[in-house]
């Protein structure tokens, strides 16, 4: 939570410092504000007679595509009551093996390893359950803050069913629900962002969505570990299943209070009430612009078209490139390894004779936060491509050395130490560049009337190979040693091959101008 509250501060400075600039733009010119024509479009033509370079310029362009209060509330409320979710499910039974099946065992209750890998297990058929049932189920009828609202009701399921399971097959139930409501939020809280966020600010928005989700891994970690003494223990581990609650009765209480999607809005109440919630969100100056990119969006790209179905978007060829590059970045996020290098990393410590090699896995999981929090911030100043890009060279070499390390353990004596450190190193790399970018990029290149399908297809594609990793990694370890994390090196390659000829810049663009990136780019099968 820390985490989350450090970030917060981060956004919360940024926003006094756009108050203080509005503030002194209005002193100077009265009437600055965005270019738009009679229809409320953006001008292009006009805003080009505008120096770009201008101090001016520079202040009115972080002024009035900044922060304010509303949108910080909704972004903080959101990344702790949904994505916080999906990292707590993700991370709490990691360490919770051992006392969890022996306060079964000591109550005269069975608990094989079965029965365990299957409980476990039961958070990805979950997962893909929410991927579906979030954008095309809840969210068709609700909007995105209904669902992640109605989201909770799995969650509060959830937790009972786990911290009161007279047997072990409620908990495997319990992690059904657990992985439903991630997978709701995986699905619908990064396009809730960047509907809800100014396009100049777009991608450090989304990627407080990753932040959530290494928070609560690390809440999840911190709590369970044994030698904490907090909750990882078999007189009281179910009260770790009551902290997502805790979590969701702030969004509850608070969400309500939030504003609707805009472009949710303007579909179902029409150009007044996206109006109004624009306003809240940003600023009445900025309201006409935004307002033109949404109706440009369902008016002028999406003539004939309403709410592709998952068909519909596979047979659209205007779409494929954005199809294929979408579920390409989404398959980047589990085939870089990043599951493989956790589940593999207590092992790692313990070669390297750490004294408490579960609270070393946990402090990397305080790293993937830190360097999370420093990814908001370089978002939308370095570009996605661009952190996209020197993230897969430094997990290629981090791969490189871990493989080194492996490889010559026998032979030369600070192998152990340098495993540590390219372990670690693939952690930081992951999360400035896929570990972000994966979950938002889908809704910046996907028009309206195809991005929750997409967001559909690109999630559920995402949970089976979150699946395939997990299920195939353990014996790829037992016949490959020491040479087992060279495919990852051969993986990350790739990405970084397609990364620098597949995938557009989208930092500070709209919709339209997304496309055109895309009608440049060369797919052989488009």
């Amino acid at each position: 939570m820390s985490g989350s509250f450090g970030s917060s501060l981060y956004l919360a400075e940024w926003t006094k410092e756009t108050e203080e600039i509005r503030a002194e733009i209005h002193r100077s010119s009265p009437h600055t504000g965005p270019i738009v024509d009679d229809d409320g479009f953006h001008d292009e033509k006009k805003s080009a007679l505008v120096d770009e370079d201008t101090p001016l310029v520079g202040k009115v362009k972080k002024a009035y595509g900044g922060l304010n209060a509303t949108l910080l509330t909704t972004v903080t409320v959101v990344t702790v009551g949904s994505s916080f979710q999906f990292g707590y499910g993700t991370g709490v039974m990691n360490n919770s093996k051992d006392f969890i099946m022996d306060y079964f065992h000591n109550h005269g209750k069975d608990y094989t390893l079965m029965g365990w890998g299957t409980t476990v297990s039961c958070y990805g058929i979950g997962g893909l359950l929410g991927s579906v049932i979030g954008p095309k189920v809840i969210g068709k009828c609700c909007g995105r803050r209904a669902t992640l609202l109605f989201n909770n009701l799995f969650l509060v399921i959830s937790s009972l069913l786990i911290a009161f399971a007279p047997l072990w097959w409620w908990q495997a139930i319990g992690r059904i629900f657990v992985g439903i409501t991630a997978g709701v939020a995986t699905a619908v809280v990064p396009t809730y962002f960047s509907e809800i966020s100014p396009v100049e600010v777009r991608g450090a928005i989304g990627t407080m969505h990753q932040l959530g989700i290494t928070i609560g891994i690390l809440v999840s970690q911190l709590l369970s570990t044994p030698s904490l003494n907090l909750m990882g223990s078999e007189e009281r581990w179910r009260w770790l299943f009551f902290v997502p609650v805790l979590c969701g009765a702030v969004e509850l209480i608070v969400l309500p209070f939030c504003p609707e999607s805009p472009s949710y809005l303007y579909i179902t109440k029409g150009q007044d009430e996206a109006r109004e919630a624009i306003v809240k969100l940003q600023s009445e100056n900025v309201a006409d612009e935004y307002l033109g990119y949404i109706r440009e969006e369902i008016t002028a790209e999406a003539i004939g078209h309403n709410d592709m179905t998952v068909i519909e978007l596979f047979r659209d060829k205007t779409l494929r490139k954005q199809l294929i590059v979408g579920v390409t970045v989404q398959l980047m996020m589990q085939f870089s390894g990043i599951d493989a290098v956790f589940y593999y990393s207590t092992s790692v410590f313990k070669q390297a004779a750490v004294a408490d090699p579960e609270l070393a896995t946990t402090c990397l999981g305080i790293i993937n936060v830190i360097v999370t929090i420093f990814a908001v911030k370089f978002m939308d100043k370095a570009g996605r491509k661009v952190l996209l890009v020197y993230s897969w060279i430094g997990m290629m070499c981090s791969y490189t050395l871990l493989t080194t390390s492996f490889v010559l353990k026998p032979y030369v004596g600070f192998m152990d130490q340098l495993s540590v450190v390219a372990t670690t190193g693939v952690i930081i790399f992951f999360a400035f560049g896929p570990g972000c970018i994966a979950w938002f990029i889908i809704a910046e290149i996907f028009p309206l009337y195809a991005r929750d399908t997409a967001m559909v297809i690109g999630i559920f594609i995402n949970w089976i190979a979150n699946w395939f990793v997990a299920f195939t990694f353990p014996i790829l370890l037992e016949y490959t040693q020491p040479f087992t994390f060279l495919v990852f090196v051969g993986t990350t390659t790739y990405f970084l091959h397609f990364t620098l000829r597949y995938v557009p810049e989208t930092k500070g663009l709209t919709i339209s101008q997304v496309t055109k990136e895309f009608d440049s780019i060369k797919l052989w099968m488009c």
